[in-house]
């Protein structure tokens, strides 16, 4: 019985050796399966993200009693969870393999489905706050703690001439499979919400665990292009012999350079402080209204969530079907061209936002509804993209987690500032001609007008910055 579990021991050890320590692509077959192993499992993450924010976080939160400030300002808790990564940069460049941490990081979304099932315990409102709270952040910190390891992952797996079509194809896929899941569960909340929503909660935590699960599979399956310690023949070592080259390194490496060292050379470098304040006035004008939209929509405008996911889900329809064309185009001119024309529609979403009030919510929330997807057709893409040209291959890692964790705890502190502002403004009871102003309102103008600027300091300050294509990404080395 002893030999057997210790037989058992070592299968189990070696088992995940092979799949989180030795599991290089051989072949460009390899490659090309890792990135749709990457799509679906991209796909699943961007799914729980929906259903842990927006309009269903804000009805867990609002049947716990939490106010609508709040809930802005809690939902901006996975920015400051992001100040985690700054603290453990040396962890990051003593990682020699990035796929057991990113792995790792990921199951822990388990958390996520656990928060909707705090409606069930039998405690205060207060408690329950205080514990989805907890939970949230949380996991929100080993999500963040994952982030750059497996951005970085995925640029090692795709050639720099093809971002624009991979993260659009990505990103199609991921939007299809995400509204179709919104519209579901938008639908589930609706009926249940006069019934009894606490069944509701109960199946959004369900369907978050299978996503959960789906997106460490995926993650587990795909190959890593990196490689630890090597022989003289250039094959990695395992084992005895990759411990006797760990303790054969060299003790006064760069590896052993502190925090404080990479933050003075990354903000040394033209290219990074260029990449990052686009980052930062982005993240500036996101957070000062943004998680304040959810509540508003559902509590001051009335929209129901039925009619919410609905117009999304047409809207995402839209925006799969321009996503892959401005990919495209990305490549053809330049990821900082396509971003700009984006992030204007953003702030055109932004000021229609500032024009909605009860009267005319339904039109307007369409209209916006478009423009947002319009924008998110390629912003995201474009933000990654524009860092993944500026930051040198070899800081790539590092330089992601600074840039990940600053502007992180920056989107926190912009959503504290906006509640602070939300909570005075709906004091003071504001009137324009006769009607009432909703602070939502004044946010959202705010946002418009910080997104005229980015877009301005891309056109003039990163437009005009030639980029040095990486040409080992995605390509055979071993």
């Amino acid at each position: 019985m002893g030999n057997n579990i210790m037989y058992f021991h070592r299968y189990l050890i070696g088992k995940i050796r092979r799949i989180y320590f030795m599991a290089l692509p051989e072949s460009k077959m390899d490659y090309k399966k890792s990135r749709i192993y990457y799509t679906t499992a991209d796909t699943a993450a961007q799914t729980i993200v929906q259903l842990v924010g927006g309009t269903f976080l804000a009805t867990l939160m609002s049947y716990c009693g939490i106010s609508d400030a709040n809930i802005g300002v809690i939902t901006s808790l996975v920015s400051l969870a992001a100040l985690s990564q700054i603290f453990l940069i040396n962890f990051f460049k003593r990682l020699k393999k990035y796929k057991f941490l990113v792995c790792t990081t990921a199951l822990q979304r388990i958390l996520f489905s656990v928060i909707y099932l705090i409606p069930l315990l039998a405690i205060s409102n207060s408690k329950k706050g205080i514990i989805i709270v907890l939970l949230y952040f949380i996991g929100q910190i080993f999500v963040q703690i994952g982030n750059p390891a497996s951005q970085d992952w995925i640029a090692s797996l795709v050639p720099s001439r093809l971002r624009g079509k991979y993260f659009s194809i990505k990103d199609s896929v991921a939007v299809f499979v995400v509204s179709t899941t919104m519209l579901l569960a938008g639908m589930i909340l609706d009926y249940f919400k006069s019934r009894d929503i606490i069944t509701g909660f109960i199946i959004i935590s369900i369907m978050i665990f299978i996503l959960t699960m789906l997106n460490f599979i995926c993650l587990s399956m795909m190959k890593e292009p990196r490689m630890s310690y090597v022989n003289k023949e250039g094959k990695e070592m395992h084992g005895r012999l990759a411990k006797r080259a760990k303790d054969s390194e060299i003790a006064a490496s760069i590896s052993n350079q502190g925090t404080l060292y990479e933050l003075k050379d990354a903000f040394g470098n033209r290219k990074f402080r260029k990449a990052f304040t686009v980052q930062f006035l982005y993240t500036f004008a996101f957070y000062i209204c943004t998680p304040f939209n959810s509540s508003y929509q559902i509590k001051d405008l009335s929209l129901p969530y039925t009619f919410i996911m609905l117009v999304a889900f047409i809207a995402n329809l839209y925006r799969i079907y321009l996503t892959p064309k401005l990919g495209r185009l990305a490549d053809k001119f330049g990821m900082a061209k396509l971003l700009r024309y984006t992030l204007l529609a953003l702030g055109f979403n932004f000021l229609v936002m500032g024009l909605t009030v009860p009267g005319n919510a339904y039109p307007m929330h369409i209209l916006g509804t478009f423009l947002a997807s319009t924008a998110w057709a390629f912003a995201g893409i474009g933000l990654f993209g524009i860092q993944l040209d500026f930051y040198r291959n070899d800081k790539r890692m590092i330089w992601l987690t600074i840039t990940s964790s600053i502007c992180g705890v920056l989107g926190f502190f912009v959503s504290i500032l906006g509640g602070t502002i939300l909570d005075f403004l709906q004091k003071c009871n504001l009137m324009m001609f006769g009607r009432k102003i909703y602070a939502q309102q004044i946010l959202n103008i705010i946002g418009f007008l910080l997104l005229l600027l980015t877009v301005y300091y891309i056109r003039f300050y990163i437009e005009t910055e030639k980029i040095d294509a990486n040409r080992s990404d995605g390509m055979m080395d071993v």
